[in-house]
């Protein structure tokens, strides 16, 4: 598979993030697995898809979860508000052409 392709965005602030174009399976199910088979809580969720989607701030790529954290409220709830859009996929079943 070829890598993946990111795009741009700049936040409130002007921090510049690069997100990935899209979150894969495996990410996804990585981020929704728990250790003692409980559900995990929906702000932990989002938290974990936050830090997979997010390549770089500002450039750099250096200990992304750290540097979420460190962001305004308004600029993480923005990189939130994008990377919801990442999952909120239609999950219809395709048609086939007859």
């Amino acid at each position: 598979m070829s890598e993946r392709k990111t795009k741009t965005l700049t936040t409130p602030s002007g921090v510049v993030a690069e997100l990935k174009e899209y979150i894969s399976a495996g990410e996804f199910l990585d981020a929704t697995e728990s250790k003692d088979d409980a559900e995990v809580p929906k702000s932990e969720l989002a938290k974990r898809l936050v830090a997979i989607a997010v390549v770089s701030l500002n450039g750099s790529k250096e200990n992304i979860p750290n540097a979420l954290r460190e962001l305004p409220l308004a600029d993480y709830l923005f990189l939130s508000k994008e990377v919801a859009k990442l999952t909120n996929a239609d999950f219809t079943e395709a048609k086939t052409s007859q």
